[in-house]
């Protein structure tokens, strides 16, 4: 399995840095061969696909990818398998002749497998894709994805056609369920986990967009920045939230949703993940382990630093005077000395430092260093424009 999934890795690195997708590639592929395992020694040959396979296919139609990447898809998992067993069965027969015989055997029942199955595949995409396509959640989902790239919202469609508090603070929520839970019956635990979500923080209903057969995405407006440290449990042991950090307006709800989404990845690839994961407290874990960018770093040092992320002369001394400290393993006397000022100075500026980050150096440490060696190596460009 892990080779079919390297890949398809391989082919559509872009495709799978999406967690959910992932999931369910990996679950039809498990399942695939699963099934085509219990199956290929029987004299009567039949190809059903799993459970599984068809819940990926919706979910491919629900992100409006097009019919080419579920059949490319595929393709890459045969070409992965192909490449395993070849492998598998050189170093198992090493009689040639005897070799053939089972490769070749192997690769019709195989292909069957794959021809067959994909037929009922493809019906499951069309029928969700046309589905998709001729309710009310389609132009909603289409302009959530024009909201989120930045383009303009599709014909007779607008942020304001959401009926949603676009202006308000915005937290997204990547919602998802376990396999265990039966596809019809993950739409209703999620919605209904998102909507206490939102009363517990005082929020309107959310906002909910369909992400596949098993996942939902949520916004939440708030007139004011919300707590999100202490949300309530999900409805079920099999239910999971990933939480962005609130910002304000249009460019708060394009910024939290991808945080959502790098949490969701850290909970479904942890070998102990908790039911609600919160961007903040795993950020620098996302950072390292697949999700950095310009723009991650960016947010981190407009967050982390406050009003310390600001481009005047007397504010770089102060974080200059932080950064040396930190550096310095706390030390004062030390700090003093690398910057030639007394010791009392430094006190000063770290005092000013807390007051306008809202915050002590030591709750935050890492991340403030983090931040502030970021701002070392990119300089101003990392700072909030004026």
């Amino acid at each position: 399995m892990s080779t079919v999934d390297a890949a398809i890795q391989e082919t559509f690195p872009h495709f799978l840095a999406d967690a959910e997708l992932h999931r369910e590639v990996r679950a039809a592929t498990r399942a695939h061969w699963l099934n085509f395992l219990a199956v290929v020694g029987r004299t009567r040959f039949e190809a059903h696909p799993p459970t599984e396979a068809v819940d990926g296919a919706r979910t491919v139609a629900r992100r409006g990818y097009g019919v080419d990447m579920l059949l490319k898809t595929y393709r890459a998992a045969q070409r992965g398998l192909w490449r395993y067993i070849t492998h598998v069965l050189n170093e198992q027969i090493p009689d040639s002749e005897l070799r053939g015989v089972v490769l070749v055997t192997f690769w019709e029942r195989s292909t069957l497998w794959l021809d067959n199955c994909l037929d009922d595949i493809v019906a499951a995409y069309m029928s969700e894709r046309e589905h998709h396509i001729h309710t009310s959640d389609a132009h909603r989902t289409a302009t959530v994805q024009a909201i989120l790239h930045g383009e303009p919202a599709p014909t007779a469609g607008s942020p304001d056609d959401l009926r949603h508090p676009m202006d308000d603070f915005q937290t997204a929520l990547v919602l998802w369920t376990d396999r265990e839970v039966p596809a019809r019956q993950a739409p209703h635990l999620l919605r209904e986990h998102a909507t206490d979500i939102a009363d517990s923080l005082g929020a309107p209903p959310p906002l909910l967009v369909s992400s596949g057969a098993h996942g939902m995405w949520a916004w939440l407006g708030t007139p004011h920045r919300p707590e999100t440290g202490d949300l309530p449990a999900p409805p079920t042991t099999h239910t999971r939230v990933a939480v962005g950090i609130p910002n304000p307006g249009v460019d708060g709800f394009r910024r939290s949703h991808p945080e959502a989404r790098s949490a969701q990845r850290i909970a479904t690839s942890a070998s102990h993940a908790a039911a609600v994961t919160v961007y903040q407290d795993v950020d620098l874990v996302c950072m390292l382990t697949g999700d950095g960018n310009i723009d991650a770093v960016r947010a981190l040092v407009e967050r982390e630093l406050g009003d310390l992320a600001d481009r005047s002369e007397p504010v770089a001394r102060i974080r200059d005077t932080v950064r040396e400290f930190l550096y310095a393993g706390g030390s004062i006397g030390a700090t003093a000395d690398l910057l030639g000022v007394h010791a009392n100075t430094v006190r000063y500026r770290l005092h000013q430092a807390e007051r306008r980050m809202g915050r002590q150096i030591e709750r935050r440490r890492v991340h403030i260093e983090l931040a502030l060696r970021c701002l070392e190596i990119y300089g101003d460009a990392l700072l909030p424009t004026p």
